[in-house]
């Protein structure tokens, strides 16, 4: 009997200790997200501090200071809001760090339209957030770089060496543990968005979109970031919707459609002696529509030995692109025909379950390195319809790559 009232007493003791538990679990919880439940967000309008929707008026000065207000305000969480309207605004920095409760949120409802006096832009970007732990940068809004008044200043194509580019639409520099999502970018007068030295940063929902023809205006360029997620996007542009450059680690991209553009590339790579190895690549369940590119990966020649690895390509769908899986490792070089003997390696890469159509008779070109072969290359489940001339042999090229195929292939292997 003593045995059975020890147990029993023994379970309520538990018992209670359980509900205790949960209950502090509950009360951590309720006081994490207890500001946002509270709504104590303060908003720091940007008429409020002069800015004027007419489309005209050069607001810089107006949202420098909704900004620092925003940023120094110490007492609770803040937010910078851009209400409906057009606001013009030159080039512009939103930068921290910043003492107010994280995270710092910007709104975009209205529309913000880009100067159009090259003369104005002392560096190559248009609107910067810089410096900020916990950003969130969100809305309906629209981020117009005017990029038709611009373009003709961009002398990239002829100048290749030594050309001046046109500002970014937005960059993004040393911005950690943050979030976008929501915005439109139209226009750009090159990068649509241009993300260096972050960390820990998502960016979702973006509608990005100038023409085909428009020059140099990749969607979203990544470089020198880690834990980067890009995700649930439509780009249309003139150049890569998604271009992954060096020193770029743990970058994990799906769900996105693709076109006009040229494709989701790493790369360009080893054009300057900088350039640093990129790890860690995962591209999947995107679709690509009239592109010139698919899934690519592109290097110079290069002088300083770097590498491309641990990249994987899956679930694609291709609907008429030019060059659906391509590896070039002849990029920029005049003798393109010839060769390739980049310093820069690539190894570990994957292309699996690719499907759709091509216009081009060449569905997997693979052009490696004589000087550093390509090595653990897996082509997998390539199921592409050639929608080009009659009478035309579709293939797969290789060179220096020595792939693993396996499953469905169309083309067949090299």
């Amino acid at each position: 009997m003593a045995t059975a009232k020890a147990i029993f007493f023994l379970g309520i003791a538990l018992l209670s200790c359980s509900l205790i538990g949960a209950s502090r679990g509950l009360e951590n919880r309720r006081s994490l997200f207890l500001p946002i439940l509270n709504n104590d967000t303060k908003v720091f309008d940007v008429t409020k501090f002069g800015a004027v929707a007419d489309g005209e008026t050069d607001n810089v000065d107006a949202f420098r200071a909704a900004w620092g207000a925003a940023c120094k305000n110490s007492t609770s969480r803040a937010k910078v809001l851009i209400p409906e309207g057009i606001y013009r605004t030159a080039q512009t920095m939103f930068a921290g760090p910043c003492s107010s409760p994280k995270p710092i949120t910007v709104e975009i409802t209205g529309t913000v339209k880009a100067n159009t006096d090259p003369s104005e832009y002392v560096s190559p970007e248009w609107f910067t957030f810089e410096d900020i732990d916990g950003l969130v940068l969100t809305g309906r809004g629209v981020f117009d770089g005017e990029g038709p008044a611009m373009w003709p200043f961009n002398d990239c194509r002829q100048t290749k060496s030594d050309c001046a580019p046109l500002p970014s639409s937005l960059k993004f520099y040393k911005v950690n543990n943050s979030v976008v999502t929501g915005i439109t970018s139209f226009n750009s007068m090159q990068f649509h968005f241009h993300v260096h030295g972050c960390s820990n940063v998502s960016l979702s929902k973006l509608n990005i979109t100038a023409p085909g023809n428009s020059p140099n205006t990749d969607g979203i360029h990544i470089s020198s970031s880690d834990m980067i997620k890009v995700f649930s996007s439509v780009i249309g542009t003139g150049d890569d919707c998604i271009s992954i450059g060096h020193s770029t680690t743990n970058l994990t991209v799906y769900n996105i459609t693709c076109g006009p553009g040229h494709g989701i590339s790493i790369g360009s790579l080893g054009k300057r002696p900088e350039e640093r190895s990129v790890n860690g690549v995962t591209v999947s369940n995107c679709t690509f529509v009239n592109t010139t590119n698919g899934a690519r990966i592109k290097t110079w020649i290069g002088t300083v030995a770097a590498e491309v690895k641990n990249v994987t390509y899956e679930d694609i769908m291709m609907k008429d692109v030019q060059n659906p899986v391509v590896i070039d490792q002849s990029y920029g070089s005049r003798l393109s025909s010839e060769p390739s003997t980049s310093v820069w390696k690539i190894s570990d890469i994957h292309f699996r379950n690719i499907k759709g159509t091509t216009v081009s008779n060449i569905g997997v070109s693979l052009q490696c390195s004589t000087r550093n072969p390509c090595e653990g290359v897996e082509v997998a489940d390539i199921d592409l319809d050639y929608a080009g001339r009659l009478n035309t042999t579709f293939i797969s090229s290789c060179s220096n790559a020595k792939p693993i195929f396996g499953g469905i292939l169309n083309p067949p292997p090299c």
